[in-house]
């Protein structure tokens, strides 16, 4: 069997678990699939691949160069989903200047009040490589989730989406979250392995074990492409 990249956080006790409990069956793909870029911007990527203690020193939020990794897996998917024609959704994660629409997430650390998550800056910009064009749909969240208080479901409704294939990080947070609201909602929901990422090795992986556990199939990269490249082309326009 294939190592997984959980593999070495789990327990022996944990292992056995796994194998008797049932959990980590494959959800499958649906027919109407929408791609989500999550949180990659400036803040949480830098301007270039770089170790993330030194990252941390522009960003205190930078993932390390584990999240120019992943674009460069996100990048060929956002292709093939554009000449498919099917939904590319965004978040646009940034806050007003006083900062009074982050809420208590400005106390729970210590790098509440930095101003590298304002709207309308740079650090709050997708990845240019990534960079969302007219047709797609900037989701604004302010909370993990980005079902959370946004107008997310209502488009998903909008385009009879039935698969969410979710990138961008983090992992353990913004990722994770939409993930179980997706699956709470009846999504089907893909994560393409390489293409999440966080600043915690632990976290990533274990985050990856439990989505695949109970509410996401966590699969390689190569294999969502495949699924994307055999969707039906869509019809010429006039």
């Amino acid at each position: 069997m294939t190592k997984r990249i959980w593999d070495d956080f789990l327990t022996e006790r944990d292992r056995q678990v796994f194998a008797q409990s049932g959990y980590g069956k494959r959800g499958g793909f649906g027919k109407r699939p929408a791609l989500f870029i999550i949180d990659v911007q400036y803040n949480f990527c830098g301007e270039k691949p770089e170790d993330i203690l030194e990252g941390l020193k522009t960003y205190r939020t930078h993932c390390g160069k584990e999240a120019w990794e992943a674009v460069e897996h996100i990048v060929p998917l956002l292709h093939t989903a554009r000449e498919k024609q099917i939904p590319v959704f965004y978040t646009e994660s940034a806050r007003r200047a006083d900062l009074v629409d982050s809420g208590v997430q400005v106390g729970k650390n210590h790098r509440g009040g930095e101003k590298t998550v304002l709207e309308g800056t740079r650090a709050t910009q997708t990845l240019e490589v990534l960079a969302p064009r007219p047709q797609d749909i900037l989701i604004a969240k302010r909370k993990p989730s980005s079902f959370f208080g946004t107008i997310f479901m209502s488009q998903l409704n909008f385009f009879d989406v039935d698969t969410l294939i979710l990138t961008g990080c983090t992992t353990s947070g913004c990722l994770r979250a939409t993930a179980v609201d997706a699956y709470s909602y009846n999504f089907k929901v893909i994560v393409p392995e390489e293409t999440a990422f966080d600043r915690f090795q632990s976290s990533h992986a274990m985050s990856l074990f439990d989505l695949n556990c109970k509410y996401a199939d966590v699969i390689p990269t190569a294999e969502v492409q495949s699924y994307l490249q055999g969707l039906p082309q869509p019809a010429p326009t006039m």
